[in-house]
């Protein structure tokens, strides 16, 4: 009997409402009163001031919210492509991305020259409370450690622990970006590494201003993640609950509107398989991309093209501009996926990567993987199940340009 085992390609949702001045958070469906974020608050632009404002890649500090009852500010590097090509303000509306930065990150100059060479506004903050030297700003909120992002629950108010600074820091630049007149308001996304990753889904579920977001590595459900169980394991069974209800993302990317492109590696010592399959299985409008053996870095999280080529379509109404498959079928012992065409893109090279080992950690979890053929004129890739099964499994494809488009995860194939 056949078995449709996965869809893989979603409709698309109606188009995000025009909103007028200013571009305030929809809470209508979010639960607002429950929530330890004022949004409507945090809509609004913070004041700020420029501490560079002639080079290619512009600094300021921008106001943040209270941390231990005193006033915070945050610093932030920022340009677009008129600034980063030396050239004076156009009137032309550019696409803006908010970049949010990882565990031992900072507000990466060269992430923001990145994007705006490849025509985005951007702005990156570091949450830290540090400056563009590493030092403490004369207001900084809380550092990014271990006890303030963990610890900080058992003996202080929930709006001192890091996740709800972080969050709030990185709505805020979004209202900054909004607020700057070359920035299109309908064409803004977030993307974050790792941590970054881990507030993106945060942020993106939150601010329903954002039209596209791109998680790289992070994900929620970190009690069940190799490295951050120990932390929240650490904490009394009570503040434990009380982290999860409050800090992990499963909390809220029900939430999310967004379109959603979750991406990472298969083996990330993070974030590891099945967190990472229940954190995707919540967004509602997604495209996952699963690259193999994918390095953790920040300079690994921004380097993906397919992160520019999400951005691009999601932006400009096409979400989903990748190669890839419509659903895949399972019978006779044979997976079947049928591909869905892009205009514009061949696949070039297709391969099905699998595990069945169990008991190795998500970083040392072993895979093998073969090349698979690809029938052009039924338009589809036959792949026998291996003789084990496979306890996950993935097509892995690229088109012509070298760009990846992958299946989610398959599990408990047999």
């Amino acid at each position: 009997m056949k078995k449709i085992i996965a869809i893989l390609l979603l409709l698309a949702p109606a188009a995000h409402a025009q909103y007028s001045q200013p571009w305030l958070i929809d809470t209508k469906d979010l639960c607002a009163d429950s929530l330890l974020w004022d949004l409507k608050d945090l809509s609004n632009a913070p004041q700020f001031r420029w501490l560079d404002n002639a080079g290619p890649v512009r600094s300021l500090l921008y106001q943040s919210v209270d941390y231990e009852g005193k006033p915070t500010e945050v610093f932030a590097y920022y340009s677009n492509p008129d600034i980063i090509a030396g050239k004076p303000a156009s009137k032309q509306k550019f696409p803006g991305l908010v970049l949010i930065h990882g565990g031992g990150g900072k507000a990466f100059r060269e992430w923001v020259e990145k994007w705006a060479k490849e025509g985005y506004a951007a702005i990156a903050m570091d949450l830290s409370g540090n400056g563009p030297d590493g030092q403490k700003v004369a207001h900084p909120g809380p550092e990014q450690s271990n006890d303030n992002k963990f610890k900080k629950i058992e003996k202080s108010n929930l709006r001192d622990v890091w996740t709800y600074h972080a969050v709030a820091s990185s709505i805020l630049a979004h209202s900054l970006l909004l607020s700057f007149p070359e920035i299109d308001p309908i064409k803004t996304g977030v993307t974050g590494i790792s941590w970054g990753g881990y507030l993106t889904c945060m942020v993106a579920s939150l601010d329903n201003r954002f039209i596209a977001a791109a998680p790289v590595y992070g994900c929620g459900y970190y009690i069940e993640s190799d490295v951050f169980k120990e932390p929240l394991n650490a904490l009394s069974a009570s503040n434990r609950k009380l982290w999860i209800t409050y800090f992990d993302p499963s909390s809220y990317l029900w939430y999310a509107k967004p379109f959603m492109f979750f991406i990472n590696g298969n083996k990330d010592k993070h974030y590891n398989v099945a967190p990472y399959i229940k954190t995707y299985g919540m967004s509602r409008n997604k495209q996952v991309c699963i690259i193999p053996d994918m390095p953790h870095s920040h300079q690994d999280g921004w380097a993906p093209a397919e992160i520019k080529t999400f951005f691009d379509g999601a932006l400009n109404g096409n979400p989903w501009p990748f190669v890839g498959l419509k659903y895949i079928t399972l019978e006779d012992n044979q997976l079947t996926a049928h591909l869905k065409s892009v205009t514009g893109k061949n696949i070039a090279s297709a391969e099905f990567y699998y595990t069945n080992d169990v008991t190795s950690d998500n970083e040392h979890r072993v895979w093998q993987h073969s090349p698979v053929t690809i029938n052009k004129d039924t338009q589809t890739i036959i792949q026998p199940v291996p003789a084990g099964g496979y306890k996950y499994a993935f097509f892995y494809l690229k088109d012509s340009d070298g760009v990846s488009g992958t299946t989610e995860f398959l599990k408990d194939g047999k």
